[in-house]
């Protein structure tokens, strides 16, 4: 009998340790998820550019990131009377140098960053704001992130060169050497694997020399072009990357002299450093150079690969 008790006492304890744990798990389904808030969308993309692409990715505050820029020359050149010999000759390239670029960005916060650099194509010096005013949510309530991105630069070529090859019967103007781009990334991490953003861009020149296409359409100083780009995840530390844009001025349509910017290429986490490695037809480093002046394709094998080394300090 005393042991029927015993057995009995401890079946019925059991069975109320099991309850109570059984309640707290229909608590947790029924209110735990609903209780979460959405959780910020964080690395969207890993780098603040894919290739030639911004991203929506900014500086940490108080974090100033460091980046020596590099975009070499053709691989190949069908243009050339002997393409093969000259891309040995060149060392598929890497002798030759398109542009060159040292910047500083700074985060003002985590979602503002400005920053100033200077690329040798065009001799521009510029300056720049990123400002993510849309942050995604995970459970995609807000299903987009959003960032602004503006350029200003000044080229400090010499008048020679601003001028050269037009007939100047005008006055020499300092305004001539600005430029703009203002541009609005809007970004979407689809999956853990998948991240695709849209950019919608306006580009300001305030001197242009008179060019025009193959069915007579001039050169504008103000036009549109729309940029795509996207980031695959192949495995845990590769990705394959890539981005184009589109010019929409009709100057870049019907063009011999004028392309479009494709770049292509991988993305790789090696501990706390992203290295991309990519190809691509346009030989500037900003968007200020790279978005007008874009003159050879990836049809002739004019490709060239482009790096970025980069040290952030705390500040």
């Amino acid at each position: 009998m005393i042991v029927l008790k015993k057995s009995l006492l401890i079946l019925a304890l059991a069975l109320s340790v099991n309850t109570v744990f059984s309640q707290d798990d229909l608590l947790d389904l029924v209110t735990d998820k609903k209780d979460e808030k959405p959780q910020r969308v964080y690395a969207t993309f890993k780098t603040v550019r894919i290739g030639n692409a911004q991203t929506i990715e900014t500086v940490k505050k108080k974090h100033l990131d460091f980046r020596t820029s590099h975009r070499f020359g053709n691989i190949y050149n069908s243009d050339l009377s002997n393409p093969i010999n000259n891309t040995g000759q060149t060392f598929v390239g890497f002798e030759g140098a398109n542009d060159i670029r040292f910047s500083f960005d700074y985060g003002l916060t985590d979602d503002i960053t400005i920053g100033i650099g200077r690329s040798r194509m065009n001799h521009i010096v510029d300056g720049s704001l990123k400002w993510t005013f849309i942050r995604q949510n995970s459970n995609f309530s807000i299903p987009v992130s959003v960032s602004f991105f503006s350029s200003t630069g000044y080229t400090h070529d010499l008048p020679s060169t601003i001028y050269s090859g037009i007939v100047k019967d005008f006055e020499t103007n300092e305004m001539h050497r600005f430029n703009y781009f203002n541009q609005l990334i809007i970004a979407s991490k689809i999956t853990s694997w998948l991240s695709l953003e849209i950019l919608p861009s306006y580009m300001h020149r305030n001197f242009i020399k008179e060019r025009y296409n193959n069915k007579g359409e001039a050169d504008v100083n103000g036009f549109a072009s729309i940029g795509f780009g996207g980031r695959i995840k192949l495995n845990k530390r590769t990705s394959f990357i890539g981005d184009y844009f589109y010019n929409v001025s009709p100057f870049y349509t019907n063009n011999d002299n004028a392309f479009n910017p494709l770049s292509l290429g991988f993305e790789i986490e090696t501990g706390g450093h992203v290295f991309s490695l990519f190809f691509t037809n346009a030989g500037g480093l900003i968007e200020n150079n790279f978005i007008p002046y874009t003159n050879e394709t990836w049809t002739k094998g004019q490709v060239k690969f482009g790096f970025c080394i980069s040290r952030t300090f705390a500040l």
